[in-house]
């Protein structure tokens, strides 16, 4: 694979980086994970045999759970957890296994339905037995995963951007699955940590610096091995679980946002196409679900849209029932 081919394929398949200035942090200190600033307090607890760090604003409010997309971390939700809690909702927020302060050991599956159950048993220590679960790109796979495995445990589903609606056939699967190996992602200069970033947004804002140097200065370490590792298994994992086939099966009442810019859905270097097709496909094959597409919008919807998102899930959680497979 040529070197253009797999920056492409970065571009593609890491939501993590941007353009705006051009600003260098190579001579920045390294930071490791657990000196990651969220701006808000998080906590630890031993899930499956592993910990897991984690976010509740507590109550005794609807409990929905946050769930980031592929090498993220619970920080993206920064611009939604306060206008969420201040209206009342229980927010948690997780650090998926092998991502933010959560543990990253190379022993773990990464599979989605470890990080569903993983999830789950989150909520069951929280003394949470249902709730309305909201993924971002790979979260929202895994959210689905969730839903199709154990829905006694899923009062709702919001899925924001998500994987797991486009198919991907076998050869296309295996080359993006090589294509982004540990070494690949360990090794992605600056530059293009930066051009990365901005594909992810409609319109890049320098107030969004942070998602560049957090990125930049975690490189470089042995946990950030263990985090490139986990990348890629996940990769594998979202392709060996796809979920487009099932769709059908997914009762919970859905609320699906995506951007009308989406640069990483569909994939554009494999498909090509509109997202909005992608989305109203996946929606369509699901009983009991609305789509909610926003203009001028890319594939952080969270970030990027972030009052809009959050009104639309305050809404949804509001909401009673919906009327089966409302696209707007």
């Amino acid at each position: 694979m040529t070197n253009v081919k797999r920056s492409f394929l970065l571009v593609c398949l890491i939501a993590l980086s941007g353009c705006g200035n051009s600003k260098l942090y190579h001579a920045a200190p390294p930071m490791k994970f657990q000196d990651i600033a969220y701006p808000f307090g998080t906590e630890m607890k031993s899930v499956n045999g592993v910990m897991m760090a984690y976010y509740d604003s507590k109550g005794a409010g609807q409990p929905i759970v946050l769930i980031h997309g592929l090498a993220s971390n619970m920080g993206f939700w920064r611009y939604n957890i306060p206008t969420l809690q201040a209206q009342g909702v229980r927010v948690i927020a997780v650090d998926l296994i092998g991502y933010g302060k959560s543990s990253k050991p190379y022993s773990a599956p990464y599979t989605l339905k470890f990080y569903a159950e993983t999830v789950r048993a989150l909520l069951s220590e929280l003394g949470i037995t249902k709730a309305t679960w909201v993924g971002h790109s790979m979260g929202g796979q895994i959210a689905m995963t969730a839903a199709l495995h154990f829905p006694e445990s899923v009062e709702k589903l919001v899925l924001l951007s998500p994987a797991g609606f486009e198919a991907f056939k076998q050869g296309e699967g295996d080359w993006l699955r090589n294509a982004t190996t540990p070494d690949f992602v360990k090794k992605t200069p600056q530059e293009r940590v930066r051009a990365n970033i901005t594909n992810n947004f409609y319109e890049w804002n320098d107030e969004w610096e942070w998602l560049i140097e957090e990125r930049v200065r975690l490189a470089g370490t042995e946990e950030f091995d263990r985090f490139a590792y986990a990348v890629w298994k996940c990769v594998g994992a979202m392709l060996d679980e796809y979920v487009w086939d099932k769709l059908g099966k997914i009762q919970a009442p859905t609320l699906v946002l995506a951007g009308e810019n989406d640069n990483l859905i569909p994939n554009p270097f494999l498909h090509g196409g509109r997202t909005r097709e992608v989305m109203e496909q996946g929606v369509k094959a699901m009983p009991n679900a609305k789509l909610l597409m926003l203009p001028q919008t890319g594939h952080m919807i969270q970030i990027e849209r972030s009052a809009e998102v959050s009104e639309a899930i305050l809404n949804f959680l509001r909401s009673d029932a919906l009327r089966t497979n409302v696209a707007k």
